[in-house]
């Protein structure tokens, strides 16, 4: 008995030893300047994962043993660490310079933001969430100098970015590097997932990247779990609605009538009589009013998105589990939406004080409707004279769709909208799976390390493309036998790179010394194999097979396709400081690449930097905080041309040679080797020169940037005409520049609890052609229409006639020998007549401008009071021009209906209108000729968010969850003269009939949301 009141003593003592150690700390955490609470502050026991955060009132409570030592950390500010002897602090954090102190990851490694010699725009994952979009390129719309980004309305569609310019006809996006894998859009991750973003604007830091760094790269971190941090439960999510903005108003029925009376052709005047008769009305008092675009646009579309993330770490290891998934409907009325599921899971540990490890990998599946964007196009041409349905239409199946063939149209042109809406189905699945592996060995502690990354990309797409069996008229169908039609596509691209570094840092007195070398296997396969095939049941997927078409086998088709690409490549870089004051950079790539005969380029760049107010003679002055003058030079590479482009291909056909030999009842082929290719094709390559200044003031309230850029680009890629024959040679013929400065400036305080902050950026962009390989110009985009590059002017710039008027009377077409030659009549656009000389003929076109803006510009201002804030941004473009080509097709199809503006404006007598031709002028091919009528200005300003947020807590314990709810509206209201939908015209560089050309372009949409973050 003694023995157990003996131990029960013990364990009593030991308990209450336990206790009287423990004690309750608590505190609140400010800003040392402000006073201002600081909420989310990191209070961890060092040494341990065991801690909390501070709460919306910058407070904080914990249990922990006397004599243990709390780190306080948090983003701007400066660590501290407390140790416990119980009771309460008040605890006040110095402000670190987020722009100066902040790590940058700057490709195969991180700098200090000071320490850098060239330009790097950073973005954080608290701007991107910000917006409610699919991608999270859209996001950074109006963020960064130097950097367009041109949005889709449609879901899901991939944005057009231009990093300094267009210095290619190949390719003009950047290169995307996420955790060291090369891609060449990242739609597939979400906002959610990144940690911020780094953009590498200029060669010099670019050229690291050598041969896939002409455009530009922008390095993508995920986020992952910090050390010696608490397990943190983070729930963001939103739901909006999205609305058309900037809708067109086409001409409705009476002015379309107007229209067609006034011109006082046969064909015109029954279209209105025709409609009349069998729909109703008279005259310019139709019945039938139907809008087009108003049938197949939707009033609202819902989006919304979700995402959950576990993330924290131990004294060795880190980890951060998430999961995404976003689903945007599209404002078209058929099927057209996006669907993405994301997983992201990271972990690293500290396995000994040499080794560390790591795993990442993400995990994407989407699903994508395409809409049918023709129906954008017969929306615009067709006329209101006839309605959407017609049950008189027997003929019509599976659905009674009215036809304009019963108001006398008789070209697929006009084609109802609604049906071509309704009968397209295209689905796009994808999965991609990213793992990334690495392992880093410290081989001299703090000085030597050496780290290898394989990081690996598998994607496959599926896409199936149906037509339903349908039939509205002889112009709108879907074959001539009335069958169904299935197109089956797969692609499956297996890429990896591995990546190996060994990184050298050495200090000593003031000298700081950072050496990378690495080597780099880089490895591409792309398969495709797709087939057709007619008369497939349809339209549920599951009976979406090949194999169950109801046609002869013979009327099926399968082709295959794929490429393979290898690359090696060894780089380095080298970095010097001295006192903080005196910085120098050198980075050297040597790619190697499969696609060339010549199979190696070599890629250096320099740079330098001069942080003036560390100097001695800047002690004295108290109006710069910081400046820092900075110089690079670098080279860039850019092997985006066809694969196996410069190797000799065979073409084999019938009758090559005149063969007509058969054997067995079939054609012997015969074959030919096509001789004329260019031997020697090599990669772009670009040049840039940089210099610019950082600089703070007014107590680092004010902070700036300013950068001047001279890019050119070398060894333009191109087909050549040959003299003297009919073929075209692929071959580095030109040469491109493209120079201006970026101004980014940035303002913030803070007065008692009220904050606020303002921000700018502004670019300007001079492009122009250097160089065409002797040829004085060259002929591109849409031939009626097209555009032109010449030496001395911008990159596919409009060609045409310049507009300077309309002939208001007979006796202006007798005064003018140019009139009278053509035949005009009062109405008719008169064109100038450059040259003087009397006749207007092709030496009379002149550049009308093209399609890339001189300046782009985005700003935004915010405040916050407490636990509200609010934040507005603003974005915009200038100097550009887009060739409407809704307008410019009348010179097909000259009884088209148009937009109000153009319709209600024509031309009705003398004096009645400068700058539209009368309604008979519209069939007129001299009034439809290309012409600066139908370029138009581009520029815009668009307000691109404005946010309303709350932060609270939902109760008022220690440590209970926190909430932030904000209210959002994303594009809402932009301002242009531009006539059509949107002036964000999008294409691809590599397909120059549709650069600055508004053609089927999906409308851009507002979207209204709540938002919420919930942190436990």
């Amino acid at each position: 008995m003694k023995k157990k009141i003996y131990l029960f003593l013990m364990l009593f003592g030991s308990f209450t030893t336990y206790l009287m150690a423990q004690t309750n700390v608590s505190g609140i955490v400010k800003d040392a300047d402000t006073k201002e609470a600081l909420i989310g502050v990191s209070v961890v026991v060092k040494g341990t994962t065991s801690g909390t955060i501070t709460d919306i009132d910058g407070k904080f409570s914990l249990s922990v043993a006397q004599g243990k030592t709390l780190v306080l950390s948090y983003i701007g500010y400066e660590s501290q660490e407390v140790i416990v002897k119980g009771g309460s602090y008040t605890i006040n954090l110095k402000s670190a310079s987020q722009k100066l102190n902040e790590v940058v990851v700057i490709g195969y490694g991180t700098s200090k933001a000071k320490d850098l010699t060239a330009p790097i725009a950073v973005v954080k994952s608290e701007d991107l969430i910000k917006r409610t979009t699919s991608s999270p390129m859209n996001a950074l719309q109006g963020s960064a100098a130097g950097v367009q980004v041109v949005t889709v309305g449609s879901p899901g569609s991939s944005p057009t970015v231009r990093i300094r310019g267009v210095g290619s006809l190949n390719n003009e996006g950047p290169l995307y590097v996420v955790d060291g894998m090369f891609f060449d859009n990242i739609d597939f991750l979400s906002s959610n997932d990144i940690e911020d973003m780094s953009i590498l604007k200029d060669a010099s830091a670019a050229a690291i990247y050598g041969v896939k760094a002409a455009n530009g790269v922008v390095l993508i971190t995920t986020k992952k779990g910090k050390l010696n941090t608490p397990t943190k439960i983070t729930y963001d999510g939103y739901v909006g609605l999205q609305t058309p903005v900037h809708m067109l108003k086409m001409a409705n029925g009476s002015e379309y009538a107007a229209m067609e009376i006034a011109k006082q052709t046969s064909s015109d005047l029954a279209h209105v009589t025709l409609s009349a008769q069998k729909f109703g009305g008279s005259g310019t008092n139709p019945t039938t009013n139907t809008d087009w675009y108003n049938e197949i646009l939707k009033k609202s579309a819902l989006t919304h998105s979700h995402n959950v993330s576990i993330a924290g770490g131990s004294e060795k290891a880190t980890y951060n589990v998430g999961m995404s998934y976003l689903d945007q409907d599209g404002v078209m009325i058929s099927k057209n939406n996006y669907k993405r599921f994301n997983i992201l899971a990271q972990t690293d540990f500290q396995a000994y004080n040499w080794l560390k490890v790591g795993y990442k990998v993400i995990l994407s599946n989407s699903t994508l409707f395409s809409p049918n964007n023709a129906a954008f196009s017969y929306a615009y041409y067709s006329s209101p004279l006839f309605p959407v349905y017609d049950p008189a239409n027997t003929t019509a199946t599976p659905t009674a769709y009215a036809s304009s063939t019963s108001i006398g149209f008789a070209n697929g042109a006009f084609s109802n909208a609604v049906a071509a809406a309704n009968y397209y189905y295209d689905k796009t699945t994808s999965w991609q799976v990213m793992p990334t592996v690495y392992a880093e060995v410290s081989l001299i502690k703090d000085k030597l390390t050496f780290k290898t990354q394989l990081s690996e990309k598998y994607t496959s797409n599926l896409e199936l493309n149906y037509t339903p069996a349908y039939f509205v008229d002889n112009y709108q169908k879907s074959s001539d036998s009335k069958l169904s039609l299935l197109a089956e596509t797969k692609d499956n691209w297996n890429n990896y790179i591995v990546d190996n570094l060994l990184t050298y840092k050495e200090a000593f007195n003031q000298h700081h010394i950072t050496a990378m070398v690495g080597q780099s296997i880089r490895d591409e396969r792309w398969r495709q194999l797709k087939g057709t095939a007619p008369d497939v049941p349809g339209p549920q997927e599951e009976y979406l097979y090949l194999a169950l078409s109801q046609a002869a086998a013979t009327s099926a088709t399968v082709t295959d396709n794929g490429s393979d690409f290898h690359g090696f490549s060894w780089f380095g870089r080298a970095t010097y400081d001295y006192a903080s004051k005196y910085l120098l950079s050198a980075t050297f790539r040597a790619d190697g690449s499969s696609k060339f005969q010549q199979h190696w380029g070599y890629f250096p760049s320099v740079g330098a930097g001069w942080i003036i107010s560390e100097e001695s003679f800047m002690k004295q002055q108290h109006f710069l905080d910081y400046l820092k003058a900075r110089v690079s030079w670098g080279m860039l590479g850019n092997d985006g041309v066809p694969n196996n482009i410069n190797f000799a291909t065979t073409t084999t056909n019938n009758g090559v040679y005149g063969s007509t030999a058969t054997a067995d009842g079939a054609y012997v082929p015969g074959y030919i080797i096509d001789a004329i290719f260019s031997k020697y094709m090599k990669w772009e390559v670009v040049k840039e020169l940089d210099a610019g200044i950082d600089f703070s003031t007014l107590g680092q309230r004010l902070t700036g940037t300013l950068d001047y850029y001279h890019r050119v680009t070398d060894n333009l890629a191109f087909n050549k005409q040959l003299p003297m024959t009919n073929k075209q040679v692929y071959g580095n013929w030109g040469k491109v520049l493209n120079q201006g400065v970026e101004v980014t400036l940035n303002w913030a305080d803070k007065i008692g609890n009220f904050g606020y902050h303002i921000g700018a950026n502004l670019t300007t962009v001079k492009n122009s052609v250097q160089d065409l390989g002797g040829l004085a110009y060259m002929m591109t985009g849409v031939a009626e229409f097209p555009t032109r590059m010449e030496v001395g002017k911008p990159i596919n710039y409009f060609y045409g006639y310049q507009v300077i008027g309309v002939y208001q009377n007979q006796s202006q077409i007798d005064a003018d020998p140019i009139a009278k030659a053509n035949g005009l009549t009062p109405g008719d656009f008169k064109y100038k007549d450059q040259n003087g000389d009397g006749v207007l003929d092709a030496s009379d076109r002149v550049n009308l401008g093209n399609y890339l803006p001189k300046v782009t510009y985005g700003a935004n201002l915010g405040c916050n009071y407490k636990n509200f804030e609010v934040n507005v941004m603003l974005q915009g473009q200038a100097g550009n021009k887009i060739l409407n080509m809704n307008r410019a097709r009348r010179l097909w199809y000259s009884d088209m209906n148009g937009d109000a503006k153009l319709v209600t404006n024509l031309w009705s007598g003398d004096g009645s209108t400068n700058s539209y031709p009368s309604a008979y002028g519209t069939t007129k091919a001299w009034n439809n000729a290309a012409s600066s009528f139908f370029v138009e200005n581009g520029s815009y300003l668009r307000i691109q968010n404005i946010q309303l947020a709350y932060t609270f807590k939902l109760s008022n314990q220690q440590g209970a969850p926190q909430m932030r709810l904000s209210l959002t509206a994303d594009r809402p209201l932009i301002f242009t003269k531009y006539s059509g939908f949107t002036p964000e015209i999008t294409g691809a560089i590599n397909d120059l009939r549709n650069l600055g050309y508004d053609n089927q372009v999906y409308p851009a949409s507002a979207t209204y949301s709540i938002g919420w973050r919930l942190i436990f």
